[in-house]
């Protein structure tokens, strides 16, 4: 074994405290000295004391005690540590694999002792996950373009009655320029500008290929400054395109936390007798319709009479069906 070197010596102090210590882990001065020596490194407990005030004064939140020195906080708390592990679980467009690896980064941001209750009920295996890989280098060609102002092109794909990935437009390139990514019903969305329709529309990040950054600068400044990004997800219903409208409706009174909960705090409500007049922005879709329908004779659009109309057409379409 070779004497300590002091640098050395200190970083590895600093990584036994991170990543073996916690509050019901603590670790004598003998015991850091016997861990150092699997790292070739000799020496006496006094220095290691030494080390602990060091990076304590830098600035590590090291508690010491009767029963040995632990590292109290961390970048990240285990509550907000499981979060985040939930949401990679749960995410669809992240594929089975590459959650696995990013619960097992989010692992290494704790001790290995709060990395076990961390990981000990998580379970991603047959949960119904994206197929595509080429997700992650997706997002970061995008983020290119949106960083160097410039539009993207890309070939994007949908599913086929086979269940299979075909290509859309006959394999048409997609020219777009990206300006914001929306998650909405655990999909991953980029929202960009196509010069074609005049439009902001939306692209599953997890169904595009081949992205590549172009020369031209990005178009459809105008468009995007318009929209609120915060609330630009309540508005869309499962990010389907449509005509952005003002919309009053009639609502029962126990459907308040609805409203809230979609269209957040600041939705105009005022209440009427037992019923709540709601004003709210949205596009106007079926799928809009569809979650109106949700709420049976509870909910009436009260103006303006041409959302009125197809929404009046949409059920009778869907009637004639079973008649």
């Amino acid at each position: 074994m070779r004497r300590e070197s002091n640098k050395q010596k200190l970083l590895y102090v600093a990584k036994i405290l991170y990543e073996e210590t916690d509050e019901d882990h603590p670790m004598t001065g003998d015991q850091i000295v016997e861990r150092l020596k699997e790292w070739d490194i000799v020496c006496e407990r006094k220095s290691v004391y030494n080390d602990l005030t060091t990076l304590s004064v830098f600035g590590m939140d090291i508690i010491r005690g009767r029963r040995g020195a632990y590292l109290a906080t961390r970048g990240f708390e285990l509550p907000e540590l499981k979060l985040l592990v939930d949401a990679v679980q749960s995410s669809k467009f992240i594929t089975e694999k590459k959650s696995n690896e990013l619960i097992a980064r989010l692992g290494m941001l704790t001790s290995r002792y709060e990395a076990k209750k961390l990981t000990s009920q998580v379970s991603v295996h047959n949960r119904v996950k994206s197929m595509n890989e080429s997700i992650y280098y997706n997002i970061h060609a995008i983020y290119e373009g949106i960083r160097e102002n410039k539009q993207i092109a890309f070939l994007y794909y949908t599913w086929n009655t086979q269940k299979e990935l075909v290509l859309r437009k006959n394999g048409e390139t997609y020219i777009v320029s990206p300006w914001f990514f929306q998650w909405d019903s655990d999909k991953y969305y980029l929202v960009g500008y196509d010069e074609s329709t005049g439009q902001m529309r939306h692209y599953r990040v997890d169904k595009m290929r081949e992205i590549h950054v172009c020369k031209e600068e990005r178009l459809g400044r105008s468009e995007y400054d318009t929209i609120d990004v915060a609330s630009y997800g309540s508005q869309t219903f499962g990010m389907f395109a449509g005509k952005k409208t003002t919309v009053k409706l009639l609502a029962d009174a126990s459907l308040a936390g609805v409203m809230i909960d979609h269209f957040g705090k600041n939705v105009w409500m005022h209440e009427e007798q037992s019923s709540l007049s709601v004003v709210i922005d949205t596009v106007i879709s079926e799928r809009f319709f569809g979650w109106l329908f949700g709420f049976g004779n509870k909910v009436k659009i009260v103006e303006p009479s041409w959302v009125q109309e197809e929404y009046v057409q949409m059920i009778e379409n869907v009637w004639k069906q079973y008649e």
